[in-house]
């Protein structure tokens, strides 16, 4: 495992980190729970090789994971090697001290006396202010850090390039996550204005949330190094000079080995990034539909699956799986759950945190496998 050190803080943590937001799960009653002693499993199979940042949130896996990674990391006879990162997340951030009683929380749900890094989840420039004025969590989280329950404060990304940098400007943090793939290059000059301010970076969705699950065909016949889609993606966010750790959502075993051996061949080198680049930058199209999969949108009023759609448009444009997309299209179809279901309600545009217009490109999904058959 390669390591670096994260941003200007005191860390030497693991290039490849663990997104505890797609750990295994279970379905009991109808209802879906973490499968814990897998899940456990899978995070012990991470530490052995050596992976020592964990990334976990208040609403992930039906608000069961941090309990899991809490087990984990206590089980875990290295215990005291172990990064790890929690968030406020906005979406109970509605009233004063919201953010310390949810900070209590966690602490008791993963019994630790503090956290290494506390951030503020998916925040834009306007919404961190926002629930500011209603809630006082800048002062909360400031009070966090002065008791040493927060021992670095940060902030995951949801928003225009130009305001991640803004919030960089405001000279509080200590570490930004954010989205950053060869798929979305966004936040690319963001990043790099990070680094030169010391700020540690993580990127999420190095594997665009599982969608990046095939080689691109203009790779396959390219000289890159990389065979499989998981370790193209991975090396290709390592190879950006600002990036510290590439943090993947890993819910099973042979994910974290197929990870972490990606993260031991090294980034790309210069000429492979330079290929990669050429390659989307003929496919640009794709970037319109993109979608991380985060499931934020759902549920949808009519039922459309709508993470699902986009995926099987990408698969059919972007990689060349005509027929593999067709078929699984099919099936959202024989359950209504295609993207010809969206009458354009636009409850979803409430909810997606990367701003897709949604119902409009509902509609060229629909139209796209209308004359596929």
């Amino acid at each position: 495992m390669q390591y670096t050190q994260l941003g200007n803080t005191e860390y030497q943590v693991s290039r490849l980190g663990f997104g505890a937001m797609r750990l295994p799960m279970v379905e009991i009653g109808g209802q879906q729970y973490v499968d814990a002693q897998k899940a456990i499993q899978v995070l012990h199979r991470a530490f052995e090789l050596g992976v020592n940042y964990v990334d976990t949130g208040f609403m992930y896996c039906q608000q069961e994971s941090e309990f899991v990674v809490g087990d984990a990391i206590e089980q875990w006879p290295h215990s005291d090697d172990i990064v790890v990162t929690a968030k406020c997340t906005k979406m109970r951030a509605d009233a004063p001290g919201d953010l310390w009683r949810m900070l209590q929380h966690q602490l008791w749900k993963q019994r630790r006396d503090s956290f290494d890094f506390y951030l503020f989840h998916g925040i834009g420039w306007e919404n961190w202010h926002e629930i500011d004025r209603k809630t006082g969590w800048k002062a909360d989280m400031r009070r966090a850090k002065e008791e040493g329950l927060a021992k670095h404060i940060g902030f995951s990304f949801h928003d225009k390039p130009e305001m991640m940098k803004r919030l960089v400007d405001e000279g509080i943090f200590d570490l930004v996550t954010c989205q950053y793939n060869y798929l979305d290059r966004s936040n690319e000059e963001a990043i790099a204005y990070a680094h030169e301010q010391d700020l540690a970076v993580v990127v999420m969705g190095p594997v665009g949330g599982g969608r990046l699950s095939v080689l691109p065909k203009g790779v396959r016949h390219a000289e890159i190094s990389a065979n499989e889609a998981a370790e193209l993606a991975i090396r290709f966010v390592l190879a950006h000079p600002g990036v510290d750790v590439a943090l993947s959502g890993m819910g099973s075993i042979e994910m974290v080995e197929q990870n972490a051996a990606a993260v031991d061949k090294g980034p790309l080198t210069a000429d492979e990034v330079e290929t990669v680049n050429e390659m989307m930058a003929r496919n640009k199209e794709l970037a319109k539909l993109y979608c991380t999969g985060c499931e934020y949108c759902l549920p949808c009023p009519n039922d459309v699956r709508i993470p699902r759609a986009f995926e099987l448009y990408n698969y059919y444009k972007v990689y060349g799986l005509e027929e593999y997309a067709v078929s699984q299209y099919r099936s959202l179809v024989q359950r209504g759950q295609d993207a010809a279901a969206c009458v354009e309600c636009g409850t979803c545009l409430e909810r997606c945190p990367q701003n897709i217009r949604i119902p409009e490109q509902l509609a060229e999904v629909a139209e796209l496998f209308a004359d596929a058959g």
